[in-house]
């Protein structure tokens, strides 16, 4: 039996990590901000503290520094990890569409991450069409987001497809307009329908609804604080700067999802 654990956040903030468990193996996609390794790293040596694969989305701080926090914790072994980050030419520009402060945050973790990567295990840079087999499931690379056509880091996220026991899940980290747009022209329909499908950019301002369209889930994983899920501004309920609850309309007006993961019920643990 194969078992995904979509974990919460003990910080309450954004957050998407996961962990794909079979009899054989164990993945990690992405982990959340430093600040979730103290719930991640102890679930981690619960489940055996051995990773056959640590996959990354994109390089933003709450995908990846829970990653940087227990990769120096040596009681846990980690044998691979995935990922294809944009150059330091693309995070460096001047017009770049991020703020100073941020920019300068991502750059360095960056040099960090790549230092921690090439001390303590083998790194795999992953290409569209790649496929990566593990016991009881294979992940493949549908997309990795150009950054010659990105706005911003989102853009450049990878978008995984997992396949294990007859089920098809697709995580797209943050992703945005540009990068689902590039997936709806480069991968074919049939690669896109899922059962289960991780919602971009923690379901606001991410791909537009038409690659929902095209996937047809019928399980979405939302990795939405509840101020986020319910877009929480000045004046309450859907007052904020976030499209949550747009993305939460069109799911509902597609008729076809059956069951959504919130992270603000806490860790799920979901059988495959």
């Amino acid at each position: 039996m194969a078992k995904l654990h979509m974990l919460k956040s003990i910080i309450d903030t954004i957050n998407t990590s996961f962990i794909l468990q079979t009899e054989g193996s164990l993945i990690v996609i992405d982990g959340g901000f430093g600040g979730e390794a103290d719930y991640l790293y102890p679930y981690l040596k619960e489940l055996g503290g051995k990773v056959d694969g640590w996959f990354f989305t994109h390089l933003h701080t709450d995908h990846i520094c829970a990653a940087l926090e227990i990769f120096k914790k040596p009681d846990i072994e980690i044998k691979k990890c995935y990922f294809n980050f944009p150059s330091d030419e693309f995070l460096n520009q001047p017009d770049f569409m991020q703020d100073t402060d941020h920019t300068t945050k991502i750059t360095y973790r960056s040099v960090d991450l790549k230092t921690l990567l090439m001390s303590r295990t083998e790194n795999v840079i992953v290409q569209p069409g790649d496929t990566y087999e593990f016991d009881g499931f294979e992940v493949s690379v549908l997309l990795v987001g150009d950054e010659k056509l990105a706005r911003d880091v989102n853009d450049t996220s990878v978008v995984y497809r997992i396949t294990v026991n007859g089920k098809t899940l697709l995580f797209f980290g943050d992703l945005g307009v540009s990068g689902g747009k590039q997936l709806l022209e480069k991968v074919p329909p049939e690669l896109l329908r899922a059962d289960y499908v991780q919602m971009a950019h923690h379901g606001q301002k991410g791909v537009t609804r038409d690659v929902y369209e095209a996937i047809k889930p019928e399980n979405c994983f939302w990795c939405t604080p509840s101020w986020l899920w319910d877009n929480i501004g000045p004046g309450g309920y859907d007052t904020g700067d976030f499209l949550t609850v747009v993305t939460r309309g069109w799911m509902s007006e597609m008729g076809c999802v059956k069951k959504h993961y919130l992270m603000t019920e806490g860790t799920h643990v979901i059988e495959l």
